[in-house]
């Protein structure tokens, strides 16, 4: 593969991403989501392009073993999707404190 070549497909790849808006990549959308889930019982908010088919596995699985259910809002204006959900307040209990 052409150096030339790897450059084109690479920004390609990226302005595709860009074009599909949201402030996470299709690639780190369930990471971010699964990050939601275990944050603070509090409302997470966030604002992604198309949805991945991982992403909705990923929402599915996270309903089963956290009993998260997120709410999925689509925005016309902007193309995107925007997820809230109320975090589990996960603690380490293993972590020494002191």
């Amino acid at each position: 593969v052409l150096p030339e070549d790897l450059g084109r497909k690479a920004s390609s790849l990226l302005l595709e991403e860009i074009r599909k808006g949201g402030c996470v990549d299709t690639g780190a959308q369930s990471m971010a989501l699964l990050l939601m889930c275990l944050g603070p019982e509090d409302v997470a908010r966030i604002r992604v392009g198309t949805l991945s088919q991982y992403s909705i596995v990923s929402l599915r699985l996270f309903k089963m073993a956290f009993g998260v259910e997120f709410k999925v809002k689509a925005d016309h204006d902007s193309r995107t999707v925007l997820l809230s959900c109320l975090g589990t307040g996960y603690r380490n209990m293993a972590k020494a404190s002191t």
